[in-house]
């Protein structure tokens, strides 16, 4: 029984090592990668700091009225290219300006249009006119009880044709309902 005891407790000790070596070889990787970048962030900062600025010395005299007219030539050519584009953008602009007028005045139509429907409506459809009148079956029981169906056809009749436009007003012996 103690033997026993004694291996597991042997096998528990090697592994808590292997965790501890584990663990130790992480760190020491850590602390390494570390350094090596503090190392080259002060070697760039010390690397900047003494590397002087040199200046190209030219070996030859230089026209410097003529350099400076070949720059400002290069200026002048690169400025007029930007002022082609702007005229460009500007006709466009004020070719979309005009897109955008017409659509309102199109709007503004409709608009009109609508209002005038609303006054006067249109006769859309002229196969109404086409097609016949069908005649209501009265049942016998229906016909004793209902003492108005004429009236209410002729209302009807009347009604239609004010919507259509045909000016028809109704007699002036008819009172008007509201």
């Amino acid at each position: 029984m103690n033997f026993i005891f004694g291996i597991i407790i042997m096998a528990m000790f090697i592994l808590a090592l292997r965790v501890i070596w584990a663990t130790a070889f992480q760190l020491l990787v850590i602390v390494k990668n570390g350094l090596s970048a503090i190392h080259r962030h002060t070697a760039g900062r010390s690397a900047r700091k003494a590397v002087p600025v040199v200046m190209p010395r030219i070996s030859q005299g230089v026209d410097w009225e003529a350099m400076s007219e070949t720059v400002r030539r290069e200026i002048q050519r690169r400025n007029s290219g930007s002022g082609n584009e702007l005229n460009r953008l500007e006709l466009q602009y004020q070719a979309k300006q005009k897109t955008i007028k017409l659509y309102e005045a199109e709007i503004e139509i409709a608009k009109l249009e609508r209002e005038l429907h609303k006054i006067k409506p249109v006769d859309v459809s002229p196969e109404s006119e086409v097609k016949k009148r069908r005649k209501a079956k009265i049942q016998p029981a229906q016909a004793v009880t209902d003492d108005h169906p004429p009236k209410t056809a002729q209302q009807v009749f009347q009604l239609r044709e004010a919507l259509k436009g045909g000016g028809t007003t109704p007699p002036n012996n008819q009172p008007a309902r509201h």
